[in-house]
C-alpha cells in the first residue's frame, strides 16, 4: 500500500517537470530564444590609479593623467564597411589597420582590444556620442604615467612595461594576467604590490543593438598606494646635470641613518618609453646601446676601487699595532716587491701616515699592505662592508668582490706578495659598488657603524623602519688620524682633491682604478662637513681618466647645493 503511495507521489512529481519543461520549450521557446538573441552581458573593465611616487619634501616625480583609449569587444562589433569607416574616419586610421589590429590581438569574443590609445578628448566625445552607430566600441579612461621631471631618477623609480612570460607564471597567484603592465626595476618593480591598483568595472547588460538595459553591478576600482622616498629631487637634478651624460654613478647618504638623499646612474632613461609604441625605436636603442643605460651603476656596478681603499689598509694597520701615525716610508716612485718592480703615481719623498693619505702615496701603502698580510687586508675589507650586499631596499645590487688566499687556493692559484701590495691600494681582485664606497664612509664618518642604506620612508600612511646598523669596533685614535689625512685630502695645498673648496668642509679619499686596455676609473668619496659629520659621499666616473675629473664633478655639485641652500 506505502509503496504504491509512494510510485503515485514520484510519477506525480515527474508529470509536473515535464509539464514545465513543455511550457518552456513549446510556449515561451521563441520569447527567451529572442530574448537570448538581443540581450548580452558585457563587463566593461576601470582600471584603478596607481600610486604615485614622492621625494623627501613630497614633491611628485612620478604621477598620473588621464589617457582616453578605443576598444571594440569582438562579439558585438560589427566589422563592415559601413562601421570600420566611420570609426577609421574618427580616429585617422585605415579600414586595414583597424581590421588587422582586431585579428592580431584577439584573446576571447568578450576580451575588450584596443585600436587606438591616448586619444584626445575631443575624439573620445565625438566616438562617445557615435555609440548607437558603432555597436561594440567601448571608450576607456585610462591612467597614464606622467613624468614630470622626463629622465629624473629614472634607475630610482624604474619603469613600467607589458609583463613578460616569466613575470606572469611568477604572479598569477596575484591576479595578474596577460597583456598586464606591471613595475621592472627599481621602486617600480621592489614595490609593486602597493603601487598596484586593483581593477573596478561595471557589469550591464545590452540589447543587440548595444544599448543599456540595465547595470547588473559595480565594482569600484581602487588605487595604489603612494611611495615617499628618501632623496631631495633637486640634489638628484643638480648631479644628474654634472654628469652631463658621462657614464658614472654617485650616491649621497645620511652618516647616521642611512637615508638615501641622492642616487644617480648616469647615463640615465625615459621611463615613459616602454608603454609608448611611437618610442620603439629609442627603447631598442637602450638595449642594444653600449652606454648600458639600464643598468644601475650606483648599486650593480662593481669596480676596483683604487686610492679610495687606503684608509682601510691605515685603519688596520693602526689598529693592528703595527705602525704608528709618525711612521714614515720613503717614496722613490716605485718599489721592488719580488722580481717585479710597482711603480708609485708619482715621487713623495719622505712621508708619514697622513702626509700619505694626503698625497695618495702608493709607495706608502705598498709597505702597509705586506706589513698586514693580505688575510688581515680580508678581514678589514669585509669588515667595512666590501663583498655583501648593503641591503638597500632595491633589487638587483651587487655583492663586490673581496680576494682572499683561500678563494685563490679554490681555484687552484697561488698569491704572491705582489697582488698583496695591490690589494693595498685598492687594485687587483677587489670589486665595489659605489654605494658600498660611500657606506665605509659613513662608517668612518660616523664613529664605526655601517649602517643599512633605504630609499623608502613611508608607503601611504605607514612609515617604513630602516634596520639599524652594527657597530664595526672603529677605534677612535684610528679614526681621527684617517680624518685628518682624509681632511687634507681635499684642504692642503698639496692634497690630491685641492681644487679650492673655499668654505666648503669636504674631506675625502681620490681614487684612480686602472682598467686593462681602457682608461682608468675615476673616484671621489668622502663625508662633510668634516668637523660634524652628516652626509657621505661617492662621485665614480667610468672610463674618463684621472680621479681629478671625478672630484671636479663633486666640487661643482656641493658648490651648486650651498647656492640652493641644500646642505
Amino acid at each position: 500500500m506505502r509503496i504504491g503511495k509512494v510510485k503515485l507521489l514520484i510519477g506525480l512529481l515527474f508529470f509536473v517537470l515535464l509539464a514545465r519543461i513543455s511550457y518552456l520549450e513549446i510556449i515561451q521557446g521563441n520569447s527567451y530564444y529572442a530574448l537570448s538573441n538581443k540581450n548580452c552581458i558585457r563587463v566593461i573593465p576601470f582600471e584603478g590609479v596607481r600610486g604615485r611616487i614622492f621625494d623627501r619634501n613630497d614633491e611628485i616625480i612620478v604621477d598620473n593623467q588621464i589617457s582616453y583609449n578605443i576598444s571594440v569587444i569582438p562579439q558585438e562589433f560589427k566589422q563592415s564597411a559601413a562601421t570600420l569607416s566611420k570609426l577609421g574616419s574618427f580616429l585617422g586610421k585605415s579600414t586595414s589597420y583597424i581590421t588587422k589590429t582586431i585579428k592580431n590581438n584577439f584573446v576571447s569574443s568578450f576580451a575588450p582590444i584596443i585600436v587606438a590609445k591616448d586619444i584626445d578628448k575631443k575624439t573620445a566625445f565625438l566616438i562617445e556620442e557615435s555609440k548607437l552607430e558603432l555597436p561594440g566600441v567601448v571608450l576607456q579612461i585610462i591612467p597614464k604615467r606622467k613624468y614630470p621631471y622626463h629622465t629624473l631618477a629614472s634607475h630610482v623609480v624604474g619603469y613600467l612595461a607589458r609583463i613578460d612570460n616569466w613575470r606572469v607564471t611568477k604572479l598569477k597567484d596575484y591576479g595578474y594576467k596577460i597583456m598586464d603592465t606591471v613595475g621592472f626595476s627599481g621602486i617600480e618593480e621592489n614595490f609593486e604590490q602597493a603601487l598596484r591598483a586593483v581593477e573596478g568595472g561595471t557589469q550591464i547588460q545590452v540589447d543587440h543593438r548595444g544599448r543599456i538595459n540595465q547595470v547588473l553591478g559595480f565594482r569600484e576600482p581602487q588605487g595604489g598606494k603612494d611611495v615617499y622616498l628618501t632623496i631631495d629631487r633637486r640634489i638628484e637634478q643638480i648631479i644628474e646635470d654634472g654628469f652631463s651624460g658621462r657614464k658614472g654613478a654617485a650616491v649621497l647618504l645620511d652618516v647616521e641613518s642611512g637615508e638615501i638623499v641622492a642616487l644617480v646612474s648616469s647615463p640615465g632613461f625615459y621611463p615613459g618609453a616602454f608603454l609608448d609604441p611611437d618610442e620603439a625605436s629609442y627603447v631598442k636603442d637602450l638595449l642594444t646601446s653600449p652606454d648600458t643605460s639600464l643598468f644601475n651603476r650606483a648599486i650593480a656596478g662593481q669596480y676596483p676601487l683604487g686610492s679610495v681603499f687606503k684608509p682601510i689598509s691605515a685603519i688596520a694597520a693602526l689598529e693592528k699595532h703595527k705602525i704608528t701615525p709618525q711612521k714614515r716610508y720613503s717614496c722613490p716612485g716605485k718599489m721592488l716587491i719580488g722580481q717585479r718592480e710597482f711603480k708609485c703615481w708619482s715621487t713623495h719623498d719622505s712621508q708619514d701616515l697622513v702626509e700619505a693619505i694626503t698625497h695618495s702615496c702608493d709607495v706608502y701603502f705598498y709597505h702597509l699592505a705586506l706589513l698586514l698580510g693580505p688575510d688581515c687586508l680580508t678581514e678589514y675589507a669585509q669588515k667595512y662592508g666590501f663583498g655583501k650586499p648593503t641591503g638597500i631596499d632595491l633589487l638587483y645590487e651587487a655583492s663586490g668582490h673581496v680576494p682572499s688566499v683561500l678563494s685563490r687556493k679554490m681555484k687552484l692559484r697561488n698569491w704572491y706578495e705582489g697582488d698583496t701590495a695591490n690589494f693595498g691600494i685598492g687594485q687587483g681582485d677587489l670589486l665595489v659598488t659605489p654605494l658600498q664606497a660611500a657606506r665605509f664612509m659613513a662608517a668612518i664618518a660616523n664613529g664605526g657603524k655601517l649602517v643599512r642604506p633605504y630609499i623608502v620612508r613611508r608607503i601611504a600612511d605607514e612609515e617604513m623602519k630602516p634596520q639599524d646598523g652594527y657597530a664595526i669596533g672603529l677605534d677612535l685614535y684610528a679614526r681621527r688620524v684617517v680624518i685628518e689625512g682624509l681632511t687634507q685630502v681635499v684642504n692642503a695645498e698639496t692634497g690630491s682633491a685641492n681644487v679650492g673648496w673655499g668654505d666648503l668642509k669636504v674631506a675625502g679619499k681620490t681614487g684612480t682604478a686602472q682598467v686593462q686596455g681602457k682608461l682608468s676609473h675615476g673616484w671621489f668619496a668622502g663625508f662633510f662637513p668634516y668637523d660634524k659629520p652628516k652626509l657621505a659621499f661617492c662621485f665614480f666616473l667610468e672610463n674618463t681618466g684621472p680621479s681629478i675629473n671625478a672630484v671636479m664633478l663633486a666640487h661643482q655639485v656641493f658648490t651648486k647645493m650651498k647656492e640652493e641652500n641644500l646642505q
